[in-house]
This record gives C-alpha cells, sequence and structure tokens, in this order.
C-alpha cells in the first residue's frame, strides 16, 4: 500500500477510524464542570473499554485527532484526559507535542519553576504549598502570551492542591455588566505591571523567579537586553534586585479565533496574590497611564470567579490542555506532596512533520514512533517513495547497506 500514490500515513487511519476509540460523553464528563453556550467545561476524555491505555496510544490518537482536539479545546476552554495511564513528564511530553502546537520558552514569567524536559516541559509554580496562586491567563503580562497550556499530574497532593479552571468570557460579561467604568477604563488604558526580582531564584514566594530566570539572562546587560525586546523599563536596587514596570498591554482582549471579549490579564492575580518580602500587591497593577486601578472592583471581579470557578481534585495520570486565550486557572493550597508539570505553546506548527508522533527524551529531544523501512523496495521507485513519505511527513526512515538501496534512498 505504500508504493501507491498519493502516499498516506498509514497509522493516522488506522489509529483513528479501525482501532483506538475514545470516550466523551455525558456520563464521563467530570460531576462538577460546569456549561457555557451548551459546551461542558472541562470537556473529558477517557479510553474505551476497546483498548488497554497508554501514552503510545494516546499519542497516537491525539496526532490522528489533533485538528478537532483543537477545535474543541477552543469551544470548550479545556479538555481533561484521564484514566490514560501517563507516568511521566516524558509522556506528557509524547501526547502534547501530538497536537501539532508550537512550543514556546518561559520567558517573562513570574513564577519559581524548573526545567524537567529539555525547554519543553517544567515544573509548576513552586511557591510554598500554604500559598494560593489567583486566577490568571499565564504570562498575560507579556506582550506575547501563550495560546495554549498542558498541564499533567504525577503526584497529587494528599488534600488540596487543585488547579481551578475560569471561564474568562464569562468575568468579562460580569465586569461589564457590574462595573462599566472600570470596564472602559481597562479597555481604553490597559495596564502595566511592577514587580522586583532577586537575583536568584526566591522558592519561598509564588513570584520568586529571579530576574535571569525570567529573562534567561547570566548578566544585567543580558536581562536590560530581553526587557528592551519586550518594552520592559527597569531599575536596578539594592542586592541585586530588579524593579520592572512592563510594557502597557490590553487587560481586555478580543479571541482573535472568534471575537469574543474576554477578562485577558493578570490583573487580580498581581492585585491579590503578588507579595513577598520584595512586592506589595497593590502596588503591582496599574493603568497604562500610571494610574492606580478600582481596588473596590477587583475585590468583587475576585469573589465573583471564586463563585464561578470549576475545580476538580486531580488524578494520577490526568492531562488538562487549556486554551489560554479563553481560560483562566489558578492553584489551590494543598498538603503533602504534588508535582504537576507543565508546558506552553503558541499557535501551530506549520509543518506536517512536527505533527508526526514522537517520543520525547529528559534532554528535549525527539524520536518520531513512527518510521518508514527501506527494505525490499525497488530501487527504481526508492526516491518517488522517500520524497513522498517526506511530504506526507515521515522523518524517520530505516536502511543499512543490506538493503542494497541506500544511494537510491539518499
Amino acid at each position: 500500500r505504500l508504493l501507491g500514490t498519493p502516499m498516506a500515513l498509514v497509522p493516522d487511519a488506522f489509529w483513528r477510524q479501525n482501532y483506538l476509540v475514545m470516550v466523551t460523553t455525558s456520563a464521563t464528563q467530570l460531576p462538577e464542570a460546569k456549561s457555557y453556550g451548551g459546551k461542558t467545561f472541562p470537556l473529558t476524555y477517557r479510553p474505551s473499554d476497546k483498548i488497554a491505555p497508554g501514552p503510545t496510544v494516546l499519542a497516537e490518537w491525539v496526532w490522528g485527532n489533533r485538528e478537532k482536539l483543537r477545535k474543541e479545546a477552543q469551544d470548550h476552554g479545556a479538555i481533561l484526559f484521564r484514566g490514560f495511564d501517563i507516568r511521566s513528564p516524558e509522556e506528557q511530553a509524547m501526547v502534547i507535542t501530538s497536537l501539532g502546537l508550537k512550543p514556546m520558552p518561559y520567558v517573562g514569567g513570574a513564577a519559581v519553576r524548573t526545567q524537567v524536559v529539555g525547554d519543553l516541559i517544567v515544573t509548576t509554580n513552586e511557591s510554598p504549598p500554604s500559598e494560593p496562586i489567583p486566577f490568571h491567563h499565564e504570562m498575560a503580562q507579556c506582550p506575547e502570551p501563550p495560546s495554549h497550556l498542558c498541564f499533567m499530574c504525577q503526584v497529587p497532593a494528599k488534600e488540596g492542591g487543585a488547579t481551578p479552571l475560569l471561564n474568562s468570557g464569562a468575568v468579562y460579561d460580569y465586569l461589564k455588566a457590574k462595573h462599566p467604568k472600570f470596564c472602559s477604563e481597562l479597555e481604553a488604558k490597559g495596564v502595566r505591571y511592577v514587580r522586583i526580582m532577586p537575583p536568584q531564584d526566591d522558592p519561598k514566594s509564588a513570584i520568586g523567579r529571579s530576574w535571569k530566570n525570567t529573562f534567561k539572562a547570566a548578566t544585567k546587560a543580558e536581562a536590560e537586553a530581553e526587557m528592551k525586546k519586550m518594552g520592559t523599563t527597569w531599575e536596578w536596587l539594592a542586592n541585586d534586585d530588579l524593579k520592572t514596570i512592563t510594557a502597557k498591554v490590553p487587560a481586555i482582549r478580543a479571541d482573535p479565533r472568534s471575537g469574543k471579549k474576554v477578562f485577558f490579564n493578570s490583573v487580580v492575580a498581581a492585585f491579590t496574590g503578588w507579595i513577598d518580602s520584595r512586592n506589595d500587591p497593590k502596588k503591582a497593577v496599574q493603568f497604562g497611564d500610571g494610574s492606580p486601578v478600582d481596588a473596590k472592583a477587583l475585590e468583587d471581579i475576585a469573589s465573583f470567579m471564586d463563585k464561578e470557578k470549576v475545580s476538580f481534585a486531580w488524578e494520577k495520570g490526568d492531562i488538562l490542555l487549556v486554551d489560554n486565550w479563553s481560560t483562566m486557572h489558578s492553584r489551590q493550597p494543598f498538603s503533602g506532596p504534588r508535582r504537576v508539570c507543565a508546558s506552553v505553546f503558541k499557535g501551530v506548527e506549520s509543518t506536517p512533520a512536527v505533527c508526526t508522533p514522537k517520543a520525547v527524551l529528559t534532554t528535549g529531544d525527539m524520536i518520531p514512533l513512527v518510521g518508514l523501512g527501506m527494505w525490499k523496495i525497488p530501487k527504481n521507485l526508492c526516491p518517488k517513495v522517500v520524497v513522498d513519505a517526506v511530504k506526507a511527513g515521515y522523518r524517520c526512515f530505516d536502511n543499512a547497506c543490506d538493503y542494497g538501496n541506500e544511494v537510491e534512498v539518499g
């Protein structure tokens, strides 16, 4: 079949149509889920009884259904994959890279994190477990925030530790109805975020990421170069601390895909949670013109967020895909060990090759799960087969001197 024209990726059709069936019905959804516009929030997928769950099986299915899943993430706000026996960050990476999303570095974020799988997977905020993390869109304080996030629970907390979700469009609707003046000011003026960073990570703080790690810089000059790119202004303080004021960024944005307005910012998170020995949360956010924000309105919005949230307990092996344009997230305090890993993405990869499923090593290097064997393929057909295979997305080819066609394979 592989010698036919045009050449098709057999695994795509095989896994999607003939073998693997995922289950997403009303019976499989979380009891805590809500509904917005007739869409379950979040949507949940579980394995059917026709398969033995595992990361390779899930990665193959995700790859075959990547466009559908990306659309469902947009429509539903988030997708939970539960019961697939995902055990490691490397397996998380195998699954999530199958979506064809474009990974982006974690540059500009405030949280202390540890790299786990190359530049692809990091730990979630390593602040003390007693500290809650308020609702926010990931890296909303940056000029170019991610489009998607992916979380994986490797070790659920003994108590607490949930990652609640919130529909950002619902927050905007509430803001516009209850605080129209404040809403108009946010839209017209935008906001700036103010933060003082230490030279070394401070694990006692939810915003204790050092300026070296925030900007991936070894020297002050390198940090300043990165801040210039982002439009951030700065001031060097005693003890090599760094005070930063971001460029003006929107607080209300329109989802570029739907045009729907969302409360896309970290305003509440900064105003209520950016507190440590260096930072005063009441000074952490201001309008784009430098004037103060409405404290009472923000307190009311925070209360609404708490009532509107969807919160569910993590289970070992859960993978949660979050559409960062439409959905905010937070973290609840917890006790006992907890390990949740995360990755951020911006947009969709533009070439077919990166959409093929891959095993991911701890270094971040990737190996395609599916390759094409060249044994017994006649010499006169080899060039066309290889070219067609590359166009179809193959990047792994098996060849050997004994096959007698190495030159023709290339």
